[in-house]
C-alpha cells in the first residue's frame, strides 16, 4: 500500500517542476480512504491551465483533484444511437466525486500531448467498450467549477462534444454502475425535475445545448 511518505514525495517531485502559487495548493495528501483510487489512478496525467486557457504544466490526475482542484483540460461526450437516443451512465459507487448519480455519457481528460479525437475514442472503448464516429465539437467554451459533498473540486475546461455509435454498451464497471438510452427531451425534463440526481455538469451543458 502507499505510504503518506509516498504520497509526499511525490508531491515534493510535482511542486517543484511548478511556479504558479495556485496550482500548488492542489498537491495535498489525499486521507486514506482515498488510497485505492490513487493506486488505480496514479499513472494518468492532465494538462493544468491558466485562466485564460494557456497550458501551464501537468500532474497526476489523482493529486490534482483536491479541494482546491488547480484548473485543467477534460471533456464530455453525449453518445447517441441510430434511433436519435443519447446515452446517459450512472457513475460507479467507487467513483471519488459525485459517486452513484446520473451524468452525460461519459468525460475524460486528454493526455498530455494527445489529441482531444483520440483522447475521445480512447475514453469511449474504456469506458463503455465502444468505438465511435461523427465526433462534433458542440460547446468549445464550456467550463465550470464544481464542489462534491465530500469537499473535492472539478475545475475543468471541458469542451463538449457529441457522437454516435453502433455499438451495445459494455461498460466498465469501475467506471460505469448502469446506463440507459433515452429519449433527449425525457433527459432534460428529468433534469429539470430532479437535478439532484445528476451531476452538475450535465445541466449546466444542457441549458446550453440545442441539440436537447
Amino acid at each position: 500500500m502507499l505510504t503518506r511518505a509516498d504520497f509526499q514525495a511525490a508531491n515534493t517531485h510535482w511542486l517543484g517542476c511548478i511556479d504558479d502559487d495556485t496550482t500548488r495548493a492542489a498537491f495535498r495528501i489525499y486521507p486514506p480512504r482515498q488510497t485505492i483510487a490513487i493506486m488505480t489512478e496514479f499513472s494518468e496525467q492532465v494538462v493544468l491551465l491558466s485562466d485564460t486557457g494557456e497550458h501551464i504544466g501537468i500532474a497526476d490526475k489523482a493529486l490534482v483533484h483536491t479541494t482546491e482542484t488547480a484548473l485543467h483540460l477534460a471533456f464530455s461526450c453525449h453518445i447517441y444511437n441510430a434511433d436519435g437516443q443519447v446515452l446517459v451512465t450512472r457513475r460507479a459507487l467507487s467513483k471519488l466525486t459525485w459517486p452513484g448519480v446520473w451524468t452525460n455519457s461519459f468525460c475524460g481528460h486528454p493526455a498530455p500531448g494527445e489529441d482531444m479525437a483520440d483522447a475521445i475514442a480512447r475514453r469511449a472503448q474504456y469506458e463503455l467498450g465502444i468505438t465511435i464516429s461523427d465526433v462534433q465539437l458542440v460547446l468549445p467554451d464550456f467550463r465550470y467549477r464544481a464542489v462534491d459533498s465530500s469537499g473535492i473540486v472539478e475545475n475543468e475546461i471541458c469542451p463538449v462534444y457529441r457522437a454516435v455509435t453502433m455499438d451495445a454498451a459494455a461498460p466498465n464497471p469501475d467506471e460505469v454502475a448502469e446506463f440507459e438510452w433515452v429519449d433527449p427531451q425525457s433527459l432534460r425534463n428529468s433534469v429539470a425535475a430532479a437535478p439532484f440526481a445528476f451531476s452538475p455538469w450535465l445541466g449546466w451543458q444542457l441549458e446550453q445545448l440545442d441539440a436537447y
